[in-house]
């Protein structure tokens, strides 16, 4: 294979050429991810299929900022041609096509872990629905712009903070991922996960003060209570289950509204996958 990895940022192990991707740094403050590849860069694995651990905006990753020109996770498929962070998708794209491809991400919103997935793809729901993630969401109609909608791709959302325990957890999804795949040899623990479509975003009006009065995926009725801005408070106009809802993280909305589309990969494949809708179309 080509090994010019331009803007990547690559390490390859094991036999062969890289059959199997782990991202992190897409985000280049979101350093659970990037403090996990590193580790498992420099881990002593017994890989049976070849890995490339990339991360994916080393410039964003020192400075210790998201990004530095244009949000990466928002700008997928990219562009050759344009700024930096559309350069990069362009080739990070290109670069897990035909690879069963990992991305670490964090999140202020809770709680996690939790998978995000792209429902074009029924193995993309089988492979997270085999990951330790107790929620596993399809954005299909939202966020088109994502790295899930490149190749066969799985995202895992963990919390924001840079700890010790939160790259420990990053790096324990990482080899249930590469468990999986079997590029390791392992059985991650099994987990029952339930299973959403990510709606409409959630506006969040201007103000100074913002709290969020319900919690992720558990479902809000019609007229509760979902947050409020500077004491003011939002209330739901009909019923919705939250993803990604968090006073903080984003400037003009609080998450998603979702739907519940399953509570096992059955009733998914049954009533969801494949199905003619309205990606707006919720419970």
């Amino acid at each position: 294979m080509d090994r010019d990895f331009g803007p990547l940022d690559v390490t390859v192990r094991g036999p062969g050429e890289p059959e199997v991707v782990v991202v992190a740094g897409v985000h280049g403050d979101e350093r659970s991810g990037i403090r996990a590849v590193n580790r498992l860069r420099e881990a002593d694995l017994d890989l049976q299929r070849s890995v490339a651990f990339v991360l994916a905006n080393p410039e964003a990753i020192e400075a210790g900022k998201r990004y530095l020109d244009s949000d990466l996770n928002r700008v997928f498929p990219g562009d050759p041609d344009g700024d930096r962070e559309e350069r990069i998708a362009a080739r990070l794209c290109e670069f897990v096509e035909g690879r069963v491809t990992l991305s670490l991400h964090g999140t202020d919103a809770e709680p996690t872990p939790f998978a995000l997935i792209h429902s074009a793809q029924e193995r993309e729901f089988e492979l997270a629905s085999q990951l330790p993630v107790p929620h596993i969401v399809d954005h299909w109609g939202v966020n088109e712009e994502t790295i899930t909608t490149c190749g066969f791709t799985v995202e895992i959302e963990l919390a924001a903070a840079n700890t010790d325990e939160i790259a420990d957890a990053a790096e324990q999804q990482a080899r249930s991922f590469l468990d999986r795949v079997d590029a390791l040899p392992g059985d991650p623990p099994a987990v029952d996960s339930a299973y959403f479509h990510m709606d409409e975003p959630v506006p969040k009006p201007g103000g100074s003060s913002y709290e969020v009065h319900v919690e992720n995926f558990e479902r809000v009725p019609e007229g509760a209570v979902y947050a409020s801005v500077d004491g003011r408070e939002l209330t739901a106009d009909e019923a919705f289950w939250p993803i990604m809802l968090s006073a903080e993280g984003s400037e003009d909305i609080f998450g998603y509204r979702g739907q519940k589309i399953g509570e096992s990969l059955d009733d998914v494949r049954e009533t969801w996958i494949g199905a003619e809708r309205d990606p707006r179309d919720s419970e």
